[in-house]
């Protein structure tokens, strides 16, 4: 295969201020960004840019700590997901263009010189989890039905080389929640005042699993996850955001971070970004933003109600955003306790989206 080429689809301007550097690209017409990932210690994104035809590019676009971003054209592909190898290469799903069907390949972003083009398969409606030993992952849920069970997407790698695709089935009860956990592949179901707790194999296989007494309190999203020493999983109890610490006798312990009385409309699976940090961002009926946590303790905490920006509920900092109506699309980790945040104004009805803009943020 050959090579991405280099094109200039953006301007791009630089801020530097005491919560980090923000980088905003602005196409000429306009852009819809899809994806993003971490890329070694930068951030890759995904980006349909329009031209005034109408017609779409599909952009990679990388951005670095300091703000500095190239980008790549693909060739021939549309509707992206990244994900990560084991070995941590970036690699992407595209369906190239097809007169008669849709088939999605999986080919690494960069580096195509020796790759030949694979066979299609059917589109992986899943999300990209994370990596254990020899696979990448990828959690399927029906939303709309609770008594289809969840699925898993199951890529192996051999040698370095993307080899086979595994589908399966887990076995209910579905709606997991899920993480990767020291290569392994952790699932939480919340069923009343209880939670079950399984860890599976890469073939969807419960290899072990027990109940937890969850005191009624739906769990939002796990943090870490263990038998074998303490769990800390995020949830919203009335007006605070919580950490319930689960030990390896299955006793749990509620521990309260913030005050919060916005109920959470949803959750993002948490971005580790250095031993026992996660970053996870929400959203309410007022605004969204993000809290960074280090086992059970809330580091910050940065919310959009009432604000041009984002403040931090512990500290009161304002992080200025000079823009209406901001989304958050992603967060990804670039180096240790430094992340990147995606963002973009929500267009409204008249006009598309133009602008894109990534936030690099070190914790202090």
């Amino acid at each position: 295969m050959k090579n991405l080429d280099k094109v200039a689809p953006f301007t791009s301007s630089i801020t530097q201020g005491n919560w980090g550097t923000m980088t905003t690209l602005v196409a000429e017409v306009g852009v819809s960004t899809k994806d993003s990932i971490a890329f070694g210690e930068k951030t890759l994104l995904t980006n349909y840019v329009y031209q005034k035809s109408g017609v779409y590019h599909l952009i990679y676009t990388v951005v670095g700590i300091d703000g500095g971003i190239d980008n790549y054209l693909e060739d021939d592909g549309i509707l992206p997901t990244l994900f990560l190898s084991p070995d941590q290469e970036n690699y992407v799903s595209v369906i190239p263009y097809h007169p008669d069907k849709e088939l999605e390949i999986s080919i690494p972003i960069f580096d195509r010189e020796d790759v030949e083009m694979p066979k299609g398969n059917r589109p992986c409606t899943g999300k990209f989890i994370g990596t254990t030993q020899a696979y990448s992952i990828f959690h399927d849920v029906d939303i709309f039905d609770n008594n289809k069970p969840d699925k898993i997407l199951a890529i192996e790698f051999i040698n370095g080389k993307l080899r086979k695709k595994h589908n399966a089935k887990i076995p209910l009860p579905a709606s997991n929640i899920i993480a990767i956990c020291d290569k392994a592949i952790h699932l939480l179901a919340n069923d009343g005042s209880l939670l079950l707790h399984r860890e599976i194999d890469e073939k969807g296989n419960v290899t072990r699993s027990r109940e937890i007494d969850a005191k009624d309190i739906d769990v939002l999203q796990i943090l870490s996850s263990s038998f074998d020493k303490d769990s800390y999983l995020l949830a919203q109890d009335k007006d605070k955001i919580i950490i319930e610490k689960i030990n390896a006798a299955g006793a749990s312990e509620i521990i309260e971070l913030v005050d919060f009385a916005d109920p959470l409309y949803s959750t993002w699976l948490p971005v580790e970004i250095a031993d026992d940090t996660f970053v996870m961002r929400f959203t309410s009926e007022f605004g969204n933003g993000w809290l960074t946590t280090k086992n059970d303790e809330l580091l910050e905490i940065f919310y959009s109600k009432d604000e041009q920006g984002y403040r931090n509920l512990l500290t009161n900092e304002l992080l200025s955003i000079p823009r209406d109506n901001l989304i958050i699309s992603s967060i990804n980790k670039t180096s240790d306790r430094a992340y990147a945040v995606v963002l973009y104004p929500m267009a409204d009805d008249n006009a598309g989206n133009a602008e894109l803009i990534v936030l690099n943020r070190r914790l202090q």
